[in-house]
């Protein structure tokens, strides 16, 4: 009954709806002029810790990895107190402000962002150059239901570009996943994929007899998540689907861009690309 109801459309516009009174009734005391989030705009003081919660949960299941190993992860800097958007939706939003100008402004770009982010579709969705749809298996908020492994409702080569967040480390066949990833791209089309990864660690973990959410928040830091990436290995799983892979760091976007964005330095972004030339 609880998994049902927070798929429902009441219940997550309540629950939205209730998040951002109380973000705005706080946000006063975060208002300043260091940093500024990219995704609403708000000049900023500081940027608010993830949930104690994460860290409560990852010192009961004594998880394998420092938290201090994890890419892509500013959890003392991690969400906006005015919009909500993390550190790593807030990288996002950086790439495609460069990006997205630079498309034919002739026509509109097929866009799909896979479980989406209520504030970053909501941005995206306004976008004059995007023909802008979100899709999930489960939730009854999306345009569409699909299932990332079996895109049915996509044809061949049909998305100019895609964003897939923190997806792929849930889905058991994930190599099928990338693979329509690539099947519903266009040939020069482009999109951001992006999972938990970790320092130093080159080659995936997954092993089906850990299989306890306990035993999942120990090795993969999540009771959903089905492996723990390798840097390398995830890569190499990219380019076997037929993409390839571009990895923008801090050397791209200007350590001040990151800084003033609240990007911990040590943040890469994966574009993925199908070879090709744009329809």
């Amino acid at each position: 009954m609880l998994s049902g109801l927070k798929h429902n459309a009441a219940y997550v516009t309540y629950k939205e709806t209730r998040k951002a009174i109380l973000r705005k009734i706080r946000l006063p005391r975060y208002l300043g002029s260091t940093y500024r989030c990219p995704v609403c705009g708000t000049g900023l003081n500081a940027f608010k810790p993830i949930w104690k919660s994460f860290f409560r949960k990852m010192e009961e299941h004594a998880y394998v990895h420092p938290l201090s190993s994890m890419e892509t992860f500013n959890y003392q800097a991690y969400s906006c107190p005015s919009c909500d958007a993390s550190d790593r939706e807030r990288l996002y939003t950086l790439y495609l402000d460069k990006l997205l100008p630079t498309l034919d402004s002739s026509r509109r770009h097929r866009m799909v962002e896979f479980a989406p982010s209520v504030v970053l579709s909501r941005r995206l969705r306004t976008n004059p150059r995007l023909d802008y749809r979100s899709a999930d298996l489960f939730r009854r908020t999306v345009d569409d239901n699909v299932d990332i492994t079996d895109m049915k409702p996509y044809a061949d080569s049909s998305l100019d570009l895609f964003l897939c967040s923190h997806i792929l480390e849930h889905i058991p066949d994930d190599r099928k996943a990338m693979r329509e990833l690539y099947r519903v791209l266009k040939p020069g089309g482009f999109g951001i994929v992006m999972v938990p990864l970790v320092h130093g660690v080159e080659e995936t973990h997954e092993d089906p007899a850990i299989a306890t959410a306990d035993e999942r928040w120990k090795h993969y830091a999540d009771g959903d998540h089905v492996r723990q990436y390798g840097r390398r290995d995830f890569i190499a799983r990219l380019g076997e689907a037929g993409f390839a892979v571009e990895q923008l760091g801090i050397d791209w976007f200007g350590a001040e861009t990151f800084r003033l964005a609240g990007v911990a330095p040590d943040s890469i972004l994966y574009v993925v690309r199908k070879p090709g030339v744009p329809g």
